[in-house]
């Protein structure tokens, strides 16, 4: 499963948000996405934020930190680059 963060995939217009709202949306967006991966038992998750300041990442990583369930690596270089997470879920068969 793949979550593209990249806020131009999240709306249609994003030249009418501000950048706190942008990042609201892009975290409010991972959490859903990663409580409906937990629901439905996907065990791998791969987070493409991007690269920029690097704040969405260090957002995503204390959202990530809320989950006692769940470990999370720099996604593969080759084919994410350094703009991506890859989320295991671990959960009770």
């Amino acid at each position: 499963m793949e979550v593209d963060l990249h806020i131009n995939q999240l709306v249609k217009n994003p030249k009418q948000l501000d950048n706190y709202a942008i990042l609201n949306l892009q975290l409010e967006t991972a959490k859903r996405q990663l409580d409906f991966a937990i629901a439905k038992r996907i065990q791998k998750i791969v987070f493409i934020h991007g690269v920029g300041e690097g704040i969405l990442k260090e957002e995503l990583r204390y959202l990530f930190n809320k989950y006692g369930n769940i470990k999370y690596y720099d996604a593969e270089y080759q084919k994410y680059g350094l703009g991506a997470t890859e989320v295991y879920v671990y959960q009770n068969p």
